[in-house]
């Protein structure tokens, strides 16, 4: 009985659940806010929150349309806290060119499919769609979680 009961005390000890467990991270509203304010100077900044192996969360704080791209092998899910504009996804990359492995810039998107993302939206992006924010209303602050794809 004594044995049983050290296993149990073992097992609930070493719960990958529990609050302790360095894989659960929590990145209070106030962290978040003050990442993105603090982010470097630029017409678009991007800071990490927190990372694992299948996944980055990032802070985005943009004021520039900037390039179109994609992500062979990411799937992005925006939550946009700020600001707005046109998102252009679809279509094919004008003037792409890989810049890291997996990822492929552009100076625009041909053919794509506009939509208007502001405050409050969520948007999903799946791995291998161009995607472009073409226009601003207004500065925008997001969040990205970039997900890997499974093959």
């Amino acid at each position: 009985m004594r044995q049983l009961l050290l296993l149990v005390l073992l097992m609930a000890v070493s719960d990958p659940g529990s609050a302790a467990d360095p894989a659960v991270k929590l990145v209070s509203a106030g962290d978040v806010a003050k990442a993105i304010r603090e982010a470097p100077a630029g017409p678009i900044a991007a800071v990490p929150l927190a990372t694992a192996a299948e996944y980055r969360v990032l802070g985005i704080r943009r004021g520039a349309s900037g390039e179109a791209e994609l992500h062979e092998k990411e799937i992005d899910v925006w939550y946009v806290l700020e600001g707005g504009g046109t998102l252009m996804t679809g279509g094919t990359l004008a003037d792409p060119k890989t810049t890291a492995p997996g990822e492929v810039r552009g100076s625009g998107i041909k053919g794509g499919e506009t939509r208007a993302v502001g405050k409050g939206d969520v948007v999903t992006i799946a791995a291998g769609v161009p995607h472009w924010m073409s226009k601003l209303d207004a500065p925008m602050q997001y969040l990205v979680i970039k997900v890997t794809a499974k093959p």
